[in-house]
């Protein structure tokens, strides 16, 4: 493995027809900003073949490879600190290791990705006994989303007709009642998430306004006839099946 380029520069082991692998063991921050190198070094010799080594989830972004038998060299790098110089260190990493005229772009380009988070919410601001759903439910809840690989967030502002009664459970890590209630806050919110769950209230409605497809009720005492004619997705809290949200959010 090459691992030193004082005196010889990573593009001056290249040869037309070579296989090559690089060990690129840094950061997110700096694969991304090195995305834009690895790829000049392609256009740079296009009659060979460079591959990749990352590591820590990144090879779930990008195409990774590892070291078995096939490459005429291995190259690691150091991606060199550029603080103080004056050039980024996508400059430097050119200039230093790999010797080659930097690429016009300074950072790399994710493929669009789909929102985590979950609008959940658990409490209704006026008929708190016969809508809301209980805590034990509402745990198990909170948790499936999390095991379905997505991020719950309670959108529940103390607004200014805030209900008292409805006191946040416990288990909520994420919540906007600490935020300035707005509606524009909420609705954005909630346009923005991947799905919504939960009881009759307000981000329900603003929810069945801007999502319908993505959206499930939970049911207490109060049937989603009395809100809507459209046939959504309902859980009767009152017969809750262990799962169903995970469930759910799987078929999405």
């Amino acid at each position: 493995m090459i691992t030193e380029y004082k005196n010889k520069k990573l593009a001056e082991y290249v040869k037309p027809g070579g296989r090559y692998l690089i060990r690129f063991g840094h950061g997110l921050g700096d694969t991304i900003m090195f995305m834009p190198a690895f790829l000049k070094l392609k256009t740079d010799f296009p009659e060979s073949t460079f591959h990749i080594h990352l590591e820590c989830g990144q090879e779930l972004e990008w195409v990774s490879h590892r070291d078995d038998g096939y490459y005429d060299e291995i190259f690691h790098l150091d991606f060199p600190m550029s603080e103080g110089s004056g050039i980024t260190k996508t400059e430097k990493c050119c200039q230093d290791e790999l010797g080659i005229v930097p690429p016009v772009g300074d950072v790399g380009y994710f493929r669009k990705k789909q929102n985590p988070f979950v609008s959940v919410h658990f409490q209704g601001t006026a008929l708190p006994w016969s809508v809301n759903c209980p805590k034990d439910i509402a745990n198990k809840i909170w948790y499936e989303i999390i095991e379905a690989g997505k991020i719950p967030i309670e959108v529940h502002f103390e607004h200014v007709f805030h209900n008292p009664v409805n006191k946040k459970y416990p288990f909520i890590e994420r919540s906007m009642r600490d935020i300035p209630a707005t509606i524009e806050k909420l609705v954005a919110t909630i346009q923005h998430s991947f799905a919504f769950v939960g009881v009759a209230s307000g981000p329900f409605v603003v929810a069945l306004s801007c999502m319908p497809h993505r959206l499930l009720y939970l049911q207490n005492k109060h049937k989603i006839e009395s809100y809507t004619k459209r046939k959504i997705p309902t859980v009767d809290l009152h017969d809750y099946g262990e799962g169903t949200i995970y469930q759910w959010l799987k078929t999405l």
